[in-house]
């Protein structure tokens, strides 16, 4: 009882505490005389976020009042919302020293244990791990890489085929061919793609445990100890009775990396070798080097493009025409050289990916040493975040032509650096940029070179948006019609 009301004279103490912070929390941009939208009393603006259907609309709307630097609050963290391109030059390039690490959350942290995958590393750490990763994705690596990724795409062609002139969701072979790429199997429907699907899926930061430590941070070492002891025992009782705790089952994200650590592990130790993206990052990485880092999204690219396709008829009959004219005859493929040089393909690629772009959570910044940026004084430990669609949608960043068409001559025109952060700019884009790109380009040759695509009557069933890291419709459904060659 003594003990209990000792917790509980603590734990009020803390509160009381927290709540007195507050006022002084929410007053921060205010003392910097940046604006923004009034925070709600407990929990900042994070409240108006989850409430909000996409966030990254209500942040868009915020950037139309408030302009391209405002800020906001995460609970009592102070967070710069951005779409002033040359500030964010300054923070990804020029000032990149200051701002070289992502923001984590607590349980992130956890789920990692000792290391750091190359998303979240910070530091030493980071520098090392992509200086290890860099070679996997070099244009000669990438050329070895190309026959599996060929042999992927002529099964999901097999399975094309199947689906010729039907109406059907064209997400779930997307979803096997992306798996397939990263890593290698023989079984059809295997339990990687859906819980690859699923990662994407579970988004920690909308977790409740993670909202909890967000509005009340003085709770996080309780909570960490909580849940370090709920995994404990969680792998101990599976160990022991795993029938009893089938149902208890490990984040989408943790599942993969478990699984993926005893594949690593297994290869390792048999010196067995199996030409996948996993073995060309075993090659020239250490075991935790290797089975920490995460890609991109590519499912959800291959979904925008094939959207694009079924409303842009003009836009896919010139992409036909350019690959008609660069198809190599009697091969089954087209030259690594003669892909990377398809102009209209790239220019294609480009503009759905302005369109359709990233959260701007997946390009958010921490500043690791108070410094100056376009006159704005930046603390240390303070969140930089882009408002990606606004900068992607901004006139006179992308102008003549109005934003919202699909134009992909466009791209032809030079423009800013930071104005397109499809992969992000600075030494922190994306690592695996080129192997993205070769993917999608073999996959639209091969899929244009040998169908229409057109759209099917469930088109706009299907696109309902969903926001992860990414925004993606829930399905596309199309009609494939083989070509008169």
């Amino acid at each position: 009882m003594f003990i209990t009301s000792i917790l509980l004279c603590t734990f009020i103490a803390l509160l009381i505490n927290h709540v007195r912070t507050l006022k002084s929390r929410y007053n921060y941009f205010v003392q910097w005389n940046i604006p923004g939208p009034p925070p709600e009393f407990f929990f900042g603006h994070l409240l108006t976020l989850w409430n909000a259907s996409l966030s990254f609309e209500q942040i868009r709307d915020w950037t139309h009042r408030y302009g391209s630097i405002y800020g906001i609050s995460e609970g009592t963290h102070p967070v710069y919302i951005v779409s002033d391109i040359d500030f964010l030059q300054e923070v990804y390039i020029k000032q990149f020293s200051s701002f070289h690490s992502r923001p984590l959350n607590f349980l992130a942290g956890i789920l990692q244990g000792k290391g750091s995958h190359l998303v979240f590393a910070q530091g030493n750490q980071w520098r090392r791990q992509r200086h290890v990763i860099n070679p996997t994705f070099t244009p000669a690596k990438l050329k070895i890489m190309k026959p599996l990724m060929n042999k992927c795409i002529q099964l999901l062609m097999v399975k094309l085929d199947e689906m010729n002139d039907q109406e059907f969701n064209i997400f779930i072979l997307y979803k096997r061919l992306t798996m397939d790429v990263l890593y290698m199997q023989n079984d059809v429907d295997n339990i990687y793609m859906e819980k690859s699907a699923a990662s994407v899926s579970v988004q920690l930061d909308k977790l409740f445990v993670v909202k909890l430590s967000n509005v009340v941070p003085f709770l996080i070492p309780l909570l960490t100890r909580l849940i370090k002891a709920r995994m404990f025992l969680v792998d101990k009782l599976r160990g022991m009775i795993p029938w009893l705790m089938r149902n208890a089952e490990d984040l989408p994200s943790v599942w993969i990396i478990k699984r993926v650590g005893n594949v690593v592990r297994e290869r390792l130790k048999s010196g067995k070798r199996q030409m996948d993206l996993l073995q060309l990052m075993l090659d020239v990485a250490t075991n935790d080097e290797v089975k920490d880092n995460e890609n991109e999204d590519l499912t959800t690219k291959h979904l925008h493009y094939s959207e694009v396709l079924t409303t842009e008829p003009e836009v896919q009959k010139k992409l036909q025409q350019e690959i008609d004219e660069n198809w190599q005859e009697n091969t089954k493929e087209l030259d690594y050289v003669v892909l990377t040089n398809m102009v209209y393909m790239d220019l294609f690629i480009r503009e759905v990916l302005r369109l359709y772009a990233l959260s701007g959570r997946a390009r958010i910044r921490k500043c690791n040493e108070t410094t100056n940026v376009c006159g704005h004084q930046i603390e240390k430990g303070v969140t930089i975040m882009p408002d990606i669609y606004s900068i992607h949608h901004n006139i006179d960043l992308w102008g003549p032509e109005d934003v919202n068409l699909f134009v992909p001559e466009r791209h032809i025109t030079k423009r800013h650096p930071a104005a397109y952060l499809a992969f992000g700019v600075g030494s922190r884009n994306c690592v695996g940029m080129r192997f993205a790109l070769m993917e999608l380009k073999m996959c639209l040759a091969h899929l244009l070179h040998t169908y229409n695509v057109l759209a099917g009557d469930k088109l706009r069933q299907g696109m309902i948006i969903e926001e992860t890291n990414v925004t993606r419709p829930q399905a596309i459904y199309v009609k494939l019609q083989k070509r008169s060659m």
